[in-house]
């Protein structure tokens, strides 16, 4: 069975209602960055112009709309930080 997550690196323009969407082009608002040890759960859907910081990870089902900072856990949609992780408590 296959699973997979989204990386969405451009938008639509849609701003012209007499003109198809389809026709009216695209965009970018600097692409998706993600940053190393990053844990990214199945069916996530990461937005254009989005930084994801190291080591973060991202639930499954999560929609990334906003910056992650390194460390971070994010769930929900729209993902909302929900902890962070922790270093080597030895």
């Amino acid at each position: 069975m296959q699973r997979s997550s989204a990386i969405f690196a451009a938008n639509h323009h849609y701003e012209c209602a007499d003109v198809l969407i389809k026709a009216q082009g695209m965009y970018s608002k600097g692409g998706v960055t993600i940053g190393n040890d990053v844990w990214i759960g199945t069916h996530a859907v990461i937005l254009d112009g989005v930084t994801i910081g190291n080591g973060s990870v991202i639930a499954a089902g999560a929609v990334i709309t906003k910056n992650v900072e390194p460390y971070s856990i994010m769930a929900g949609v729209p993902a909302k930080l929900i902890g962070h992780r922790k270093k080597n408590l030895k």
